[in-house]
């Protein structure tokens, strides 16, 4: 089952952009009651039942998606991944799983936030509202600086240091990442060269402990792991900012 609200209409939310908001949920009443706390926020609603009615009524113009882990046709995992790795987008996952395990692996496949079911949906609505708001003048990108302020690597302290001049300090194998981004800037480094850089074995092991280190980088820099590190197509890793190299 599916329900699209509006679909053609244009939203404006202190800008003149479409602010278009698909959920992903089996329960149906579940993403209706979501939907009504959303619209009078001037917000457009896509209600999906499955991931088979997702892919039907997928539009790259979607500003936020709210998927649960678990559909009966496939993973919502999976059309996290999808969305990440395809389209501009910011995602909020829900699971009735709320270990640390399942949320860890919910921001390793591009989740920007993590919500227990049953959802608050007064809350839902507030969240929604302020990550839209914050980022909708970067299209996607935080406003960690975008291409309009300079990211720096100190690599006396092994640090990153923000565009707010706030300094993150990394462990080798985090320093040794970040270089690797900042000397190939707004370029993709490929898993394979990070692997081989880094140290690690070129297998399942290896990249999963690529994937964690990603992870612990993501979450020093924003609790949200809204960052300028982005997954690039699921082969690699870009530094979305202007980041210097000291030294």
């Amino acid at each position: 089952m599916q329900k699209i609200i509006d679909l053609d209409a244009e939203i404006t939310m202190g800008s003149s952009k479409k602010k278009r908001i698909v959920i992903v949920d089996d329960d149906y009443s579940m993403g209706e009651d979501v939907a009504r706390h959303l619209q009078p926020k001037g917000l457009e609603t896509i209600i999906a039942c499955s991931a088979k009615d997702f892919y039907k009524i997928f539009n790259p113009d979607v500003a936020l998606a709210i998927i649960n882990t678990g559909l009966a046709d496939q993973s919502g995992l999976a059309l996290v991944k999808f969305l990440s790795s395809t389209v501009k987008i910011r995602i909020i996952v829900v699971s009735e799983n709320s270990s640390s395990e399942n949320r860890i692996e919910g921001y390793k496949c591009g989740g920007d936030l993590f919500l227990p079911k049953p959802i608050n949906c007064l809350e839902l609505g507030v969240i929604v509202s302020n990550m839209l708001r914050r980022f909708e003048d970067d299209n996607y990108k935080p406003d960690y600086g975008g291409d309009r302020k300079t990211w720096r690597v100190d690599s006396e302290e092994w640090s990153l240091i923000t565009p707010l001049g706030e300094k993150v300090r990394l462990t080798g194998k985090e320093y040794d990442f970040i270089n690797c981004l900042a000397q190939a800037p707004k370029g993709i480094v490929s898993k394979v060269s990070l692997l081989q850089s880094l140290g690690y074995i070129q297998n399942e092991s290896g990249h999963r402990a690529l994937e964690a280190l990603v992870y612990r980088i993501r979450k020093k820099i924003s609790p949200t792991l809204d960052t300028p590190i982005k997954t690039a197509n699921g082969s690699g890793y870009t530094f979305t900012s202007v980041i210097e190299l000291d030294g």
